[in-house]
């Protein structure tokens, strides 16, 4: 271990803040243990933390008294040095709230700062949610805008406005108006239905066929917003947070409930590469120290698995929100199910590439994300002019410049198999001598038989990447690791992918085979 200072290491948690030549803070770091943390940093072997040492020349140390007291620490630090090797959401965005403001008649607004000056609802994080709520609010329960005018404004010819702008609505009627718009905001809708319901029936019996014509329209309106909402109980705040892993990047996404409604979600990238840090539970749980030292923290967190120092974490989000927050790994049920959303938002996120290659590196049980892909497709006329074609992909899209095209020289006649083990090793060979990088996945175009070629060809060679072969007719997957073949859901994104990349090898195949017969 280098010698950094004569003040020997703390056995006290703190936090390490790693300094490069420079004297900047390129790592900041904390521990229950600082001697024996800083020290394991000179026994790791992997890339990145070797990277790390290699540019640190000095460490500080700073004690505190507990765990906790060095998370809230650590992240004052991150966000003061911006260092490096850290996770660094740099994110100052203020969130925006609703305002029901003082007026005798109240009005709805945007507001950047909480004041004494009206009743407050947010924040926000999502411009467009925090706009479709206000619009929502406006259209429903007929807001008025422009109090003080002698005639009734554009929005009441149009229905979105009750009259307050002329004087065609009272103050009592229109206090009882704004306790709707605070329990719409607040996620009450239930007791708003139930409400619009018994008046739009009085309204009805007593003949005011205007007044319930209005309920209903507003009734119809706030059971649709009721639809689109996630049913769940709605009586505490709650973030749900989810990640996808693609190589050596990792996306992170998080939405954010506001009594059980979704009030908007916020995605964040970061290369694993460049990070000091081991797994991404790791960077996960570093995510989430970063993100609520600068946000509102809510009752409930949901991840998707357990984290490192769980309890600390609770312990330090319980502080910064001066209330209990728990943090839930759910097994089944409702949460389980919001989880799920947000990874399919995630791979939504992504693109076309980038979610069919997630959904096929999870289909087929892949270490790592496919982003190269090659396919193998066998040609021929009746037994007769038989060549072969190989196609690659890359990050999801046709990659020209990898196709290759082979006449088939074995001379066995109409034999497939012997077809597809000749490509497979003139291929091969072509990689060793040309010192080619080697595909993430290769696909064979056919089943058992063409699956079972391409591993003995590979096995022989020494490859080891994976395989797999795609039957034409029911589109089913053989893999190695399992005996019985699997389908894909007929729109699944990876089983498209798979079409796509198998369809342009069996064209690439046919042109080839085209050309040679014209002749």
């Amino acid at each position: 271990m280098k010698a950094f200072s004569k003040i020997p290491i703390p056995t006290k948690p703190g936090c390490y803040l790693m300094k490069d030549s420079k004297g900047e803070v390129i790592y900041v770091g904390k521990a229950k243990h600082l001697r024996k943390r800083v020290s394991s940093y000179w026994h790791a072997t992997d890339e990145k933390t070797v990277a790390l040492v290699a540019d640190i020349a000095d460490i500080e140390y700073i004690v505190t008294n507990n765990e906790v007291e060095a998370l809230i620490l650590e992240a004052q630090l991150i966000k003061r040095y911006h260092p490096h090797y850290n996770i660094d959401l740099k994110d100052n965005q203020r969130y925006a709230f609703l305002k029901l403001t003082k007026e005798e008649y109240p009005r709805l607004q945007v507001a950047r700062q909480v004041k004494k000056d009206g009743k407050y609802f947010g924040p926000y994080p999502s411009g467009a949610a925090r706009a479709a709520a206000m619009n929502a609010a406006n259209k429903i329960f007929g807001l008025c805008k422009n109090r003080g005018q002698k005639k009734v404004c554009l929005r009441y010819h149009l229905g979105y406005c009750r009259g307050a702008c002329a004087g065609l609505i009272g103050k009592e009627e229109y206090a009882e108006i704004v306790k709707d718009v605070e329990r719409f905001l607040n996620g009450e809708y239930e007791v708003l239905i139930k409400k619009m319901r018994l008046q739009m029936a009085q309204a009805a019996r007593e003949q005011h066929f205007e007044k319930a014509k209005l309920y209903r329209n507003q009734l119809a309106d706030l059971e649709k917003l009721q639809e689109q909402s996630v049913s769940r109980p709605k009586s505490y705040d709650q973030d749900v947070v989810n990640y996808v892993v693609m190589g050596d990047t990792m996306v992170v996404q998080l939405f954010h409930f506001d009594k059980g409604i979704i009030s908007g979600r916020k995605e964040y990238t970061f290369d694993l590469y460049s990070l000091a840090i081991g797994t991404p539970q790791e960077v996960l749980a570093s995510f989430l120290r970063q993100y609520y030292a600068s946000h509102n923290v809510p009752q409930e967190i949901v991840i998707p698995e357990t984290l490192p120092d769980e309890d600390i974490l609770e312990a330090f989000f319980t502080h910064l929100a001066g209330r209990n927050v728990v943090l839930t790994v759910p097994s089944r049920g409702l949460k389980k199910t919001l989880l799920a959303m947000v990874k399919d938002n995630l791979v939504v996120s992504l693109g076309t590439g980038g979610g069919q290659l997630y959904e096929l590196k999870t289909a087929l049980k892949l270490e790592t994300l496919p982003r190269t892909i090659n396919c193998v497709d066998i040609s021929h006329l009746s037994g007769t002019e038989t060549v072969g074609s190989l196609v690659q992909f890359s990050n999801g899209a046709p990659a020209k410049g990898s196709y290759r095209k082979f006449i088939i020289r074995h001379g066995k006649g109409n034999n497939d198999f012997a077809s597809m083990e000749e490509v497979l090793t003139r291929f091969l060979d072509r990689v060793k001598e040309k010192k080619e990088t080697l595909p993430d996945l290769f696909v064979v175009d056919g089943g058992r038989g063409q699956l079972n070629i391409a591993i003995k060809v590979f096995e022989k060679q020494g490859v080891d990447i994976p395989l797999v072969g795609l039957a034409k007719r029911l589109e089913e997957l053989y893999v190695s690791w399992s005996k019985t073949p699997f389908r894909l859901p007929p729109k699944s994104p990876a089983l498209q992918l798979l079409r796509a990349l198998r369809d342009e090898a069996h064209r690439f195949a046919i042109t080839f085979q085209r050309k040679r017969r014209n002749k």
